[in-house]
């Protein structure tokens, strides 16, 4: 059984996520996290690990499919209320 305090372990946990997710920043070379898109010390654009930007088209596609669900679940509660509750 570890001696550890709770404590302890947390802070080991967050320094093997630290050792795992930190690479340089290309612009200045300072330490930044994969995931983020601007050096918090330069300013400079990064390009995060595992991530692709949406582009305009899927942006597009998402608010015309988002924006269809919304209307059809409008539409069934309006004619839903019609039907049944209004006597």
């Amino acid at each position: 059984m570890s001696n550890k305090t709770v404590y302890e372990d947390q802070e080991e946990r967050k320094q093997k996520y630290a050792e795992e997710h930190f690479t340089e920043c290309p612009h200045c070379g300072e330490p930044v996290l994969d995931s983020m898109r601007k050096c918090p010390h330069c300013g400079g654009e990064l390009t995060p690990k595992g991530y692709q930007p949406l582009t305009d088209e899927k942006i597009k596609k998402i608010k015309i499919v988002t924006f269809s669900v919304g209307m059809v679940i409008a539409v069934t509660i309006v004619v839903l209320y019609l039907i049944f509750w209004k006597k």
